[in-house]
């Protein structure tokens, strides 16, 4: 992402923004919704496409991984540590899931061959080691289209499908906002029924000039989770626990922040003094850092109350917003971060500059009470991955499949 809120031509092209500052110091959509659901009224919602298929199932041992990377942003010539830190993340980690959530690429390809290769970049080391993934698209997965490379949301998800074998990216649905947009269940080890699920949702891009008539002077500059993907949600968690006769527990993986993450950090729904702060990180537990603010859509559509009303989602993560990486717990939802991962992205200034690349860890134990045990940060530091300031780009791009 590249924050600019003082940008007051209402375009909704993406702007240069702030990043240069801060720098320079499926294949499956309700995957699992068989039998009574494909009857159930959700079956007909946008986006709620019934499918047998449980692609992903935890080990022998009741476990499963999630790796979550973030705001990988650059061009076909990668930072050759962004590339660096996936490859060891998943080696350490073994993940039996991965989502990168948005802003794969940025504005700098110039050819739909060069976008292809920004996303392979990315993409090659999971599906080299075979692990099942899937994206969620940012406010910047579309710039190139700017350079004419017609390489649209709509088109880089018919790519993914047929270029990599172990994308689970959710099928585009026309009458829903947005393109990434689904639900992926994960079979349990002992029977043919989930035991953990993930929402993704696409938080879109940039917000319209004028909304209702009126200049958006005063409001974010981004776009938000709409009312249709947020009913969308809702009647499809409720077809999944028709269909299974339980809640299934899950994670919601999105771009662009709730105004809630705002709130939890300080513990105020209208203020922004760290004063406040402490007493919220008490209240939330939280724990990690923010270091700019948190850019939400310029709209609270409510995604957070219908997630609460249905009882099933766990935590709900983004990214983003580069350096922050906190988490906390809302009100019986976790609400966090995943480090910006990209090394071509904005970060800390100076020689902090890549201190806080990394990635989100997320453990699942279908023995364990709610199955979801727990997140934790890992950073390129951790990895013995360079931070030195600056980029060290990749000379070719890895081969497209």
């Amino acid at each position: 992402m590249e924050h600019d809120e003082t940008r007051q031509n209402h375009s909704s092209a993406p702007s240069v923004g702030r990043r240069s500052v801060l720098a320079g110091a499926g294949v499956a959509t309700v995957a699992g919704l068989v039998g009574a659901a494909a009857a159930a009224p959700a079956a007909a919602s946008p986006g709620a496409k019934p499918n047998a298929a449980m692609p992903v199932k935890f080990g022998a041992d009741g476990r499963l991984r999630i790796v979550q990377f973030n705001d990988t942003q650059d061009t076909h010539l990668t930072d050759k540590r962004t590339i660096e830190l996936i490859e060891k993340t998943l080696d350490a980690e073994k993940p039996g899931f991965v989502v990168i959530n948005g802003d794969v690429i940025n504005g700098g390809p110039s050819t739909a061959t060069q976008v292809k290769q920004a996303y392979n970049n990315i993409l090659a080391p999971i599906e080299e080691r075979g692990i099942k993934f899937a994206i969620t698209f940012g406010n910047h997965d579309e710039d190139s289209l700017s350079k004419n490379t017609g390489m649209t949301e709509q088109k880089l998800v018919d790519w993914m499908h047929d270029a990599y074998e172990h994308n689970l990216n959710p099928a585009v649905d026309p009458k829903l906002t947005g393109h990434s947009n689904g639900q992926i269940l994960f079979k349990s080890s002992k029977s043919n029924t989930p035991a953990f699920g993930v929402w993704l949702l696409d938080s879109n891009r940039y917000a319209p000039g004028t909304i209702g008539g009126q200049s958006r002077d005063g409001l974010k500059n981004y776009d938000w989770i709409h009312a249709d993907q947020v009913q969308w949600y809702r009647e499809a968690s409720i077809a999944t626990e028709k269909r299974f006769g339980r809640k299934i527990p899950s994670l919601a993986y999105f771009h662009i922040p709730l105004w809630e993450h705002h709130h939890m950090w300080f513990g105020s729904q209208f203020g922004s003094d760290d004063a406040t702060h402490a007493a919220a990180a008490e209240l939330h537990d939280i724990v990690g850092e923010k270091n700019e603010a948190v850019y939400v859509g310029a709209w609270n559509s409510g995604l957070f109350a219908a997630m609460q009303e249905r009882g099933d989602v766990r935590g709900a993560y983004v990214g983003h917003d580069h350096i922050n990486t906190y988490m906390g717990n809302y009100f019986g939802i976790e609400l966090g971060y995943g480090p910006g991962t990209g090394y071509g992205a904005y970060g800390l200034s100076g020689a902090q500059q890549h201190r806080l690349r990394g990635a989100r860890v997320f453990e699942l134990d279908e023995n364990a009470d709610g199955v979801y045990t727990g997140t934790r940060t890992v950073f390129a530091s951790d990895l013995g991955i360079d931070t030195t300031p600056g980029n060290q780009r990749i000379s070719e791009p890895a081969p497209l499949p």
